[in-house]
């Protein structure tokens, strides 16, 4: 779960919990979580992959905190919460599969989801609001993803057509209402535990 630990100097006072990271996502339905699992469990056995996410731990992450401090972490989810409070929920749906890093060895597997500019909307005020709160976040471009596997580990070159052929994504349409805290326990799995949820409006 961490180790908490005082900083001194200027940030004498704060906690910080070590080993843990913190971000803000939006949430997945289960049926959709479930969809992308029995995916996965096709690829397995042909594309070796050091680790396979939990289907729990399926989501998009909206802003990366890192190894946050308890104030700086208050003070962004209050200006988060405040920044969603008059969000309404809104529709999304499966793009097809991609890789991070290398074609041949790709460090992510992932899903996509259609370029919906109401997500690009809802991720901005996240972002933004996380840098009033004080935190240096990533600055490159947003782009929306599902992880699903980490680090291929297989013998032959990878081939994302072969994965895309087998797995054979379906355009499944959900409907996204909620963002949350999540907090990651690692060694664990399910990795992330939602801390704080705050609901789009229905």
């Amino acid at each position: 779960m961490g180790i908490m630990v005082k900083l001194m100097g200027k940030q004498e006072g704060m906690f910080v919990t070590m080993n843990t990271h913190f971000f803000f996502a939006l949430v997945l339905p289960d049926d959709i979580k479930s969809y992308l699992n029995a995916v996965t469990e096709q690829l397995r056995s042909d594309f070796p992959f050091k680790k396979w996410l939990h289907p729990a731990d399926y989501h998009i992450t909206m802003a990366f905190l890192g190894n946050a401090p308890d104030p700086l972490k208050k003070d962004a989810l209050e200006r988060v919460e405040s920044k969603l409070a008059n969000e309404a929920s809104f529709g999304l749906k499966l793009g097809d599969i991609g890789g991070f890093g290398k074609s041949e060895s790709p460090r992510i597997l992932w899903a996509g989801v259609n370029q919906q500019e109401r997500l690009f909307t809802i991720q901005r005020k996240i972002y933004n609001s996380c840098i009033e709160a004080g935190f240096e976040l990533d600055k490159k471009p947003f782009k929306p993803h599902i992880t699903l596997a980490r680090k291929f580990e297989g013998e032959s070159p990878f081939s994302l057509e072969s994965v895309r052929r087998m797995a054979n994504l379906e355009d499944k349409h959900f409907e996204a209402d909620q963002v949350a805290l999540y907090q990651t326990h690692l060694g664990a799995s399910p990795s992330y535990e939602k801390i704080f949820t705050i609901p789009l409006e229905k």
